[in-house]
């Protein structure tokens, strides 16, 4: 099956379930003897809107299992699904171990992999589910294309879906080192402009609901994504880009933003006497231009006070309207040629800045 085709694997998960309930119970440590499948979320605002898997017990429903396979998960979508479907026993976010789904937010939503739920189904004693299972599992290998820190950052492919899936790969690999070595809080996850995808990293600060952060993706715009036939994407990508800067949770609004502590960091921390970068990274120097009225005030108070105009890329006051969250600093780049090794290595550096920058007074 391919792995855009997500309804196909849900069916056919969904009927292994059905025919022998006991390794998917035993997977998520419940008893389960049977499932429903694409039950409709009650008063959903889309039609579309349905829970792939209601795992029961004697009728009465025990735990939830949204499938993901090369997609990720819509926003509050598990929020939805957990209001329409409460109390239940667990709830799970299944999808490739390659491609891990982001639910650090998403208590009580747990991460199962699928190479987990099939492993089980392949030590079936019923003799279809177990041939069934076993096929399954010999194609996962072929499904992401296998990276390492010796993977070439723009040794990608030119057709659109394999595109993203090769840089969301390269993504995933890097988080997955981050797991080994980092000890701030991270994660991978999806921009808001689709397609590309972030590593992240944080910390907390000395001003409260602040956090100086990290964010690392391609560096191609929304308008250079698309694709053209007459310039393959490996000639157009740009490299990774980090954004360093300080991020606020909690308002929808970005006014009360702590632009002198992101002066202050950068003073401390990036910049010479003459306001130049002094790290030897490769930053952008272009003017940052706020379009928020508020955020480009509050932004020419900072470089008034002797900030360089570059710092201050980002989002703010529009971004902040929708997710609570606004974030301001500057970004490097790093080489497209670079190696996921390399890359990691500047991830380690990385970290090493921002817990240096989060003890600014």
């Amino acid at each position: 099956m391919p792995g855009w085709a997500e309804n196909r694997w849900s069916d056919l998960l969904a009927t292994l379930i059905a025919t022998d309930p006991t390794p998917m119970g035993r997977v998520l440590g419940l008893r389960v003897d049977d499932v429903r499948r694409e039950v409709a979320v009650a008063a959903a605002a889309r039609k579309s809107d349905r829970l792939d898997l209601l795992l029961t017990r004697a009728g009465a429903a025990v735990a939830a299992v949204e499938v993901k396979v090369l997609s990720d998960l819509g926003v509050d979508q598990l929020t939805r699904y957990q209001a329409a479907f409460p109390n239940l026993e667990a709830y799970f976010v299944l999808h490739l171990a390659s491609l891990p789904v982001n639910v650090q937010d998403t208590d009580p939503w747990r991460s199962l992999a699928w190479e987990d739920a099939l492993a089980a189904y392949a030590a079936s004693d019923h003799l279809w589910v177990n041939a069934t299972a076993r096929a399954w599992l010999n194609q996962l290998g072929e499904l992401v294309p296998p990276v390492d820190a010796d993977t070439v950052w723009n040794d990608v492919p030119d057709k659109p879906a394999d595109f993203e899936l090769a840089l969301r790969a390269r993504v995933s690999w890097l988080t997955a080192q981050m797991h080994a070595w980092s000890t701030l809080p991270h994660d991978s996850a999806q921009s808001s402009g689709g397609g590309n995808w972030a590593v992240r990293m944080w910390h907390e600060t000395t001003s409260p609901g602040h956090f100086v952060t990290a964010e690392m993706q391609e560096g191609m715009t929304a308008y250079e994504w698309r694709y053209d036939p007459t310039r393959p994407y490996r000639e157009r990508v740009r490299g990774p880009v980090v954004l360093v800067g300080l991020r606020e949770d909690g308002p929808d609004t970005s006014e009360g933003f702590d632009w002198p502590l992101l002066h202050r960091m950068f003073v401390q921390h990036i910049l010479d006497d003459t306001g130049q970068p002094a790290d030897g990274r490769s930053w952008r120097t272009t003017s940052a231009r706020p379009s928020d009225s508020v955020d480009k005030q509050n932004w020419l108070e900072m470089v008034e006070s002797g900030a360089p105009r570059w710092l201050g890329q980002g989002w703010g006051m529009k971004v902040a309207r929708s997710t609570r969250s606004s974030l301001f600093g500057a970004r490097f780049e790093i080489p497209a040629t670079a190696t996921l090794g390399m890359i990691d290595t500047e991830l380690r550096k990385t970290q090493v800045l921002l817990r240096a920058m989060a003890s600014t007074p």
